[in-house]
C-alpha cells in the first residue's frame, strides 16, 4: 500500500540570508490556501493553519503551558464568570488595536458572536449557528463587558470561543465591506496583518507591531500553496521555505536524513473523511449516491483498518463513527460501526440499489491531508473493482473542490469544543452546519429525528442522559450514512533548525510570541 516517492536533494550548503535578519521574512509551504479568511466561512484545515496569526479569540487554549490545550486562558477577554444559570459575563481586554487602527471594544466582541452576524433570522454568516445554539442575547453592557444569555444552563460556554466563533472582527469595518470582501482582506487583532492574498496561491502576512500580546518574531510570513510534497521538500532543503506542512509517512525517513531539518508530528482533534452527497439536486444532474444502498455498498467495500495500518502504521486508527477517545464519557472501545467491512454485504447492498454504472465523481483537493491522496487512489481502485464507476477529480485548490457537482467530497471534522462531541455530531451535521446549509457544497439534510434528538441533547445537563441521546443521534447518522470516516488526523511538519517552534495538537501553525523563536 505504501508508495515510495524518491526525493534526492543536496544538503543545504550556505547560511540562510533571510535568517541573518533580527526578524526574518520567511515562507511556509502548505498544500493549499482556503478561499476565504472570514473566520466562520473559512472553517477549514487550510485556513485554520493561518487564522490564529491574523485574529485573536475571546478566550484561548493554554498551549503555552500545555501543548494539548486542555485548559483555557485569558485572551481578548481577561476574565469571565457565570452570573446565574442562564447568564455569562466576559470582561474585555483594554488597549487592543485592530490592524486598521480601530480600538477594539466590547461592542466588537458582542457583534462578532451576535444574532446580526451569526444566529439571527437574516444573519450574515449563518454557518456559525452551530456554535451559538441556545444563545438568547449577546450585549455589550459597556466598553469592557459583554453579557451572554442562554436558553439553557451551559456551564461550558467559554469553550465555544476556542472555535471560529471566538475570533473577534471589527464591527464597523465588517458591516461596511460585508463578509465576502472581509474574507479577502481580513482585519483582526493578531500578531500579523494580511498584506496580500490569492486563494489559489498564497497569503502574505506582515508583523503588526501594535500587537497587544508582544512583538511578533517574524518581519513577515508568506504561506505559499505548493501541492506536491516533493516540491515542498525541495524548497525546505534549498532554504526557500523555512517550514512546511504535510509529510507522507513513507517519506519521514527521507526528511529526517537532513541535518538542518526537524520532523514534528502530533495526533490532533480532527477526523478525516469523505462526505457522500446524499441530496438530489437536479440542477447538477443525477446523483447516484443519493441512494442509501449505494452508500452502504461503498462503505462496506472498504477495509478502513487495513488502509489506515498501511498508511500510518500505529500512528493513528480508524474509529467507529463518532466513537472518539477525545471524549472519555462518550467513548466505548467495544462499539463497532453499523456498516462494517464486508465484501459480500457490499455486493448485496449494490444489488439492492438502483445504481446502473453511472460515473461517481470524488472531489479531492491535492495534498489536502497527509496520505489522503494515496488513500483516495486506493478507495477508487476498490470501488471500481466491485463495479462502481468512480473517478477522482483531483484539483489543486479547495475553492475548486468545495463546489457542486460532486458525489463525494474530501473533508475533515474538528472535535475541539467543550469536552463533549457536540461540535462533531451537531456542529458538522446539524441543520445549521456547512454540510446542511453551505450552498456551494452542502451534501445532506439532517432527518427530523436527528434534529429532535440533537435539540434534546443540547438541552440535557445530566451526563448519562446526554450520552444516551448522543448514541441515538449516532444511530440515525449511521443509518443515513452521509460520510465515510477514515482516520483520526495526524498533523506533521518540517521546520528548519534556524527556527525553534512549539507545535500544538491542532491544525494551527502559531507563529506569534511564545510559539516561535529565531535562533
Amino acid at each position: 500500500m505504501r508508495l515510495a516517492l524518491a526525493v534526492v536533494l543536496a544538503p543545504l550548503a550556505v547560511p540562510l540570508t533571510a535568517l541573518a535578519q533580527e526578524r526574518p521574512d520567511i515562507v511556509v509551504a502548505v498544500s493549499g490556501i482556503f478561499r476565504t479568511m472570514e473566520p466562520i466561512v473559512g472553517n477549514s484545515t487550510n485556513a485554520a493553519r493561518i487564522m490564529p496569526n491574523i485574529f485573536d479569540q475571546v478566550v484561548a487554549r493554554n498551549f503555552t503551558e500545555d501543548p494539548e490545550g486542555s485548559e483555557l486562558r485569558p485572551a481578548l477577554a481577561t476574565d469571565w464568570e457565570q452570573v446565574d444559570d442562564l447568564t455569562w459575563r466576559f470582561t474585555i481586554r483594554e488597549g487592543v488595536t485592530f490592524h486598521n487602527g480601530d480600538t477594539m471594544t466590547a461592542e466588537d466582541v458582542a457583534f462578532s458572536m451576535s444574532a446580526e452576524r451569526i444566529w439571527g433570522e437574516d444573519s450574515l454568516v449563518p454557518a456559525g449557528k452551530r456554535y451559538t445554539t441556545s444563545f438568547v442575547s449577546v450585549e455589550a453592557l459597556d466598553d469592557t463587558t459583554v453579557e451572554i444569555k442562554t436558553s439553557v444552563n451551559d456551564p461550558n460556554l467559554p469553550y465555544r470561543f476556542i472555535t471560529p466563533l471566538g475570533y473577534v472582527v471589527p464591527k464597523d469595518h465588517y458591516l461596511e465591506v460585508g463578509p465576502e470582501a472581509f474574507g479577502q482582506n481580513p482585519v483582526g487583532t493578531g500578531p500579523y496583518r494580511v498584506t496580500g492574498y490569492d486563494a489559489t496561491g498564497f497569503i502574505k502576512l506582515e508583523a503588526f507591531d501594535d500587537y497587544w500580546g508582544g512583538t511578533p518574531p517574524l518581519a513577515s510570513v508568506e504561506y505559499r500553496a505548493v501541492p506536491e510534497f516533493s516540491a515542498r521538500l525541495a524548497g525546505m532543503v534549498s532554504g526557500e521555505f523555512m517550514m512546511m506542512a504535510g509529510i507522507p509517512v513513507d517519506e519521514v525517513e527521507t526528511v529526517e536524513s537532513y541535518d538542518d531539518l526537524t520532523y514534528i508530528s502530533r495526533p490532533i482533534g480532527n477526523y478525516i473523511m469523505l462526505a457522500y452527497n446524499t441530496l438530489e439536486l437536479p440542477e447538477y444532474g443525477p446523483n447516484p449516491v443519493a441512494d442509501v444502498n449505494l452508500r452502504y455498498a461503498m462503505t462496506a467495500a472498504i477495509d478502513r483498518e487495513g488502509l489506515v495500518a498501511a498508511l500510518w502504521g500505529e500512528d493513528t486508527f480508524a474509529p467507529a463513527p463518532f466513537n472518539f477517545p477525545d471524549f472519555p464519557d462518550y467513548y466505548d472501545a467495544s462499539i463497532e460501526p453499523k456498516i462494517t467491512y464486508d465484501p459480500e454485504a457490499a455486493k448485496a447492498y449494490l444489488e439492492a440499489s438502483d445504481y446502473n454504472g453511472e460515473e461517481i465523481v470524488v472531489n479531492v483537493t491535492r495534498g489536502a491531508f497527509s496520505n489522503f491522496d494515496l488513500a483516495t487512489e486506493f478507495l477508487a481502485e476498490q470501488w471500481n473493482a466491485m463495479g462502481i464507476n468512480v473517478r477522482l477529480n483531483v484539483v489543486d485548490s479547495w475553492s475548486v473542490a468545495l463546489q457542486h457537482p460532486f458525489n463525494l467530497l474530501n473533508m475533515s471534522m474538528t472535535t475541539t469544543f467543550d469536552g463533549t462531541p457536540t461540535r462533531a455530531i451537531w456542529g458538522f451535521w446539524g441543520p445549521d452546519s456547512a454540510r446542511a446549509s453551505r450552498e456551494k457544497d452542502k451534501s445532506w439534510s439532517p432527518p427530523a429525528e436527528f434534529v429532535s434528538l440533537g435539540e434534546q441533547y443540547l438541552a440535557e445537563t445530566d451526563t448519562e442522559a446526554k450520552v444516551a441521546l448522543f448514541r441515538q443521534m449516532v444511530d440515525v447518522w449511521e443509518t443515513e450514512q452521509p460520510a465515510l470516516i477514515l482516520w483520526r488526523n495526524v498533523n506533521n511538519w518540517v521546520v528548519n533548525d534556524a527556527l525553534e517552534w512549539t507545535s500544538t495538537n491542532s491544525n494551527w501553525m502559531l507563529l506569534g510570541p511564545d510559539y516561535l523563536t529565531v535562533r
